[in-house]
This record gives C-alpha cells, structure tokens and sequence, in this order.
C-alpha cells in the first residue's frame, strides 16, 4: 500500500512535544523550522521556529484507519481534515518545504543594501537595510524630514534598490 504525508494540528506552542511522541511511537515526522532572530532585552538572538506554528507531518501508510494512537499523543490536537477525508500533503509540496528550509537562513537583505518600500504607509521612499527585527519586520534607515530616520517596516513591504 502507499504511503502518504498527514497533516497533523498540535496544540499550541506544543510543537516539539508532539513531534518527539510521535517518533517515540515509531511514526515517521518531519517539523520544518526556520531560523528567525528576536531581539529580547536588548539583545538579538538567534533560535528555531517552526514554519508553520502548531502544524506537522506525518508520513503513514495511506488509508490507515486506526487514527487513536495519534490523536492521543500528547502535544497533538488532532489531524487535519476536509470534510470526512483527512489532509494529504503530496510529495512534491513537502520536497518543496524541505528546499525552502534549507535555504530559510539566507537573508533577504544584508546591513547596507539600497532598499526600496513598495507598499504600505511609507510607499515610494528609499534608503538603507540595517537589521531585521523578528521574522517579518526590518529597521531601515530613510532619508525623512531631511534627516536619516531608523523605522520598522514589514520585511514584505520592502524590496532591493537600483
């Protein structure tokens, strides 16, 4: 019989929990993570989150029916369905996730890039990447009021300068 990736919903901030019950089980899991830097007390550190807060993977044998075992886990919620029928990711999107992943410490932008805002409140205005701020917001220096200004924009607002 075929196997086939499930998606599996744990419960909040229970990621890891769920994924090493599992595998202590003997399911096969995969929990890709991305690398994001917070700055707490003043400080900018580095750690590993997931990518898709509060979902995994579970690779089983499709048509599998004895889905107690899992629900019970602890750290897991439940599995993901569509109507009756649970969440089938194919291959070729988890492969996809997988390349992402590894390529997720690579920075959109480096400290000193020309920066462009190409959305939101402050459209149109130019200046200089200097340090991302969490996963989706960055400080950038803009020329504004005739002087360079240090403001948090989301990452997805901004793309590189010509």
């Amino acid at each position: 019989m075929a196997r086939a990736w499930y998606l599996v919903q744990s419960k909040p901030r229970n990621e890891m929990r769920a994924l090493e019950n599992l595998v202590r089980q003997g399911y096969e899991t995969y929990l890709p993570l991305m690398e994001v830097e917070r700055l707490q007390r003043g400080k900018l550190l580095k750690k590993m989150e997931p990518l898709f807060p509060r979902y995994l993977f579970l690779h089983l044998e499709e048509g599998n029916d004895n889905w107690g075992p899992i629900r019970s886990t602890m750290g897991v919620a439940g599995l993901v369905r569509f109507g009756q029928a649970y969440a089938v990711v194919s291959d070729d999107v988890l492969e996809a996730v997988r390349v992402r992943t590894q390529d997720v410490k690579k920075a959109l932008f480096t400290p000193g890039d020309s920066i462009r805002v190409v959305s939101g409140p402050l459209l149109g205005l130019e200046g200089v990447f200097d340090i991302t701020d969490g996963e989706q917001r960055s400080f950038v220096l803009l020329e504004f009021m005739q002087k360079q200004q240090r403001v948090s924009v989301s990452t997805a607002d901004l793309r590189a300068g010509l």
